[in-house]
Formats: C-alpha cells, structure tokens, sequence
C-alpha cells in the first residue's frame, strides 16, 4: 500500500492538521501558530508559538489571558498586528463563555451563576476590581459593569457610582462583585462596611443589593450567605 508523503507532511501542518482532523487534534501550540499565520526570517511560525508558550508561567497556556499587546510584542518574532490577533481571539473566547453561563443560567439571583459569569475575567487580576451585575425583575442578565479599579489592596467603591448605572439600565437589583488579588476571598471589615453603606443606599432608592460576591483563585464567597446582608 502505497503512502501519500506530500499528503502526510501536509496534514503535519497546525492549519491542515486543523482540517483534517479537527480542532481536538491539534495543540495549544498549533492554534497559536494559526492565529501567528507566517514566521520571520530564520524561525518557523511553529517555533514562535513555542517561544510564546515558553514565555508563560509554567508555560501555562491560561496565562495568555493576562498578556496584553505590548506584553506579546516582547517576544521576537511577534509584531503588533500578530499580538493583537492574538488578543482578539482571547478576548472572543471570553465573551463567548460569558454568553454561554448567561444562557445556560437565565437566573442570576444565585452566587453560583454570577460567580461563574465572572470568575475567568476576575480570578487573576493584579489589582482590585469592583463591578455590578446589575439584574431585570426575573432576575435576568441586564448588564455587567466594572465600577473602579483601585491599589492592590483595595478598591474605591462609592454608591452614586452603582445607582448610575441602575438608573440608566432600569434595573430591577444590583448585586456586587470585587476580586482579591491574593486568592483568598475572605471579606474584609472594609468589604463589610462598603457593603452595608451600598445596600443601605439601596433601600432607600427601591433597587435593592442582593448580594456582594468576593472572587477568589478559583473560589467565592458570598456575603448574603455569610449574613452581611
């Protein structure tokens, strides 16, 4: 039986491998050299995505998601419009899975949905991050809104900041979002006492604050569930 050489060496490609036999075959490795499409002089398209993937801790192709733009043009071989193919495609993703917990979940009264919605955007930032969700009458997805951005430590969150956006959108309930950069969702006593003085806030305009979820690596902690609210 004889063997097709040129049809072999093509299939060994990442774009025709792709083809052939489907995304499941190739790696992380192939899927970044698609996105990267050519090489430069001296290195293979392949050999780029290697350094790429070489350049993450661990080499662990999660930490992708927090490279920005200039952080890919670092590596040789990756110019600006590589980079932000790249990015783009992340970023993609990411909407694609917030679409797909939005949609598996239509209720999003509970920790455990909104804390899914969020976890792979908010889990390894460097710094705090306070947001909203902000929810109709049937407690349906109305938008989601980052708030502030603050120190490593902590995040200023004011109150005219959540009601802007509650106004604007009609929404029915907010709940709170923050991250912890350390990993550890454990609430502060400045985390309790913001949430109080929001949820107080709210009492007094008829758009009540279900809920504050603090995000963790990976982990969450609802300060309903704790009685903070």
């Amino acid at each position: 039986m004889s063997i097709d050489i040129h049809r072999l060496a093509m299939c060994e490609k990442p774009r025709e491998k792709f083809l052939c036999h489907g995304p499941q075959s190739v790696t992380d490795q192939d899927l970044l050299a698609i996105l990267l499409r050519t090489g430069i002089k001296g290195h293979s398209v392949l050999d780029i995505s290697r350094s790429m993937i070489r350049s993450l801790p661990g080499e662990n192709i999660y930490y992708l998601s927090e490279s920005s733009v200039n952080d890919l043009c670092c590596i040789h071989g990756v110019g600006r419009d590589k980079a932000v193919t790249v990015c783009a495609a992340i970023e993609l993703g990411r909407r694609i899975a917030r679409q797909r917990v939005k949609q598996r979940a239509p209720d999003f009264s509970t920790p455990e949905a909104i804390a899914e919605y969020v976890m792979e955007d908010m889990r390894f930032l460097p710094q705090e991050r306070f947001a909203a969700v902000y929810l109709s009458t049937k407690n349906q997805l109305i938008t989601y809104q980052t708030l502030t951005i603050g120190t490593l430590n902590a995040s200023l969150a004011k109150a005219r900041d959540v009601f802007r956006f509650a106004i604007r959108y009609n929404a029915a309930a907010i709940v709170l979002i923050h991250n912890h950069p350390s990993g550890n969702p454990e609430p502060s006593k400045d985390d309790i006492l913001v949430t109080q003085n929001i949820a107080e806030a709210g009492r007094v305009m008829d758009i009540p604050v279900l809920d504050h979820i603090i995000i963790g690596d990976g982990t969450f902690v609802s300060l309903c569930e704790r009685g903070y609210l």
